[in-house]
């Protein structure tokens, strides 16, 4: 899923460690969150701004007034700002984007310019599943549900000879969902918007040729969408430094040239599971 990412300053920390008054000059980083859906409409396009060491701004302010563009071979096309959303950019035209396409971001600022390129990836490759369907006991009491007997697993294969990295999002997209475990209440939970899931679940970036799905990481029956997704190289590197030790002091990995964060296209493909409960 792509997921957004946090860059963290220790400077509490830092400045305990020395006798003398560290000093930072304020430094402006407009930090980018761009993503190109083959097939989909571009409205994955976020700018916000980040204030570091000197000022007492805890950064995260959405940049509005950017001019924003993207061009594929002699074609360019400009993005509005949805107002709506502060800090969202969309494209009203529908561009059809195809494997091996080059992208290129452009981001104009007052004082700034930044840009970067990216491969449309090729489509990902036909999914097997071992079943079509899971049967889940439908049980109401919690220690009746610890002693149920589970489904085997379903597994996901696919042909990768060349190890290209995929990752998946699984969705039940059932609007009033039932519950699996007893302690789940039904239906959509708390705090979801519209458009939301009651489940999702979006695995690492992978270059192997299976995906497993283990009945006991679902929560509620129904159908599940299951969307798989060739990434790009700057996806897993953004992925590989966000899972890198805390301890760590490395910022999180970026292909914006003059300023930060993640400009890179996915191309789908959708399968679906079902859930079924066993009364």
């Amino acid at each position: 899923m792509p997921r957004k990412y946090l860059i963290i300053f220790l400077i509490p920390f830092l400045t305990g460690c020395f006798e003398t008054e560290l000093n930072f000059e304020d430094q402006f980083e407009p930090v980018v969150e761009a993503y190109i859906y083959v097939d989909k409409a571009v409205d994955k396009i976020k700018l916000s701004s980040m204030i570091s060491f000197g000022s007492d701004s805890s950064g995260g302010e959405m940049i509005t007034d950017a001019l924003i563009s993207l061009e594929k071979d002699l074609s360019v096309w400009f993005l509005d700002h949805n107002n709506s959303v502060p800090g969202s950019y969309y494209l009203t035209d529908s561009p059809k984007f195809s494997p091996g396409d080059t992208l290129k971001l452009r981001v104009e600022l007052d004082d700034a310019v930044l840009t970067a390129i990216t491969l449309v990836p090729d489509s990902p490759p036909a999914v097997t599943k071992s079943a079509a369907s899971m049967y889940i006991p439908k049980v109401y009491d919690l220690r009746e549900f610890k002693n149920i007997e589970m489904p085997e697993a379903v597994e996901l294969s696919w042909e990768n000879p060349e190890a290209n990295y995929y990752f998946l999002n699984i969705q039940n997209i059932e609007s009033n969902p039932m519950a699996i475990r007893p302690e789940v209440p039904d239906g959509m939970p708390a705090g979801r918007g519209p458009g939301d899931f009651a489940f999702e679940m979006i695995s690492q970036p992978t270059n192997s040729n299976y995906y497993i799905i283990e009945p006991m990481t679902l929560q509620y029956y129904g159908t599940h969408r299951i969307i798989m997704s060739s990434v790009n190289e700057e996806y897993v590197n953004l992925y590989s430094s966000l899972m890198q030790d805390t301890r760590e002091l490395n910022e999180p990995y970026s292909n914006i040239r003059n300023g930060l964060g993640i400009f890179t296209a996915f191309n789908s493909d959708t399968l679906y599971l079902e859930v079924i409960p066993v009364y």
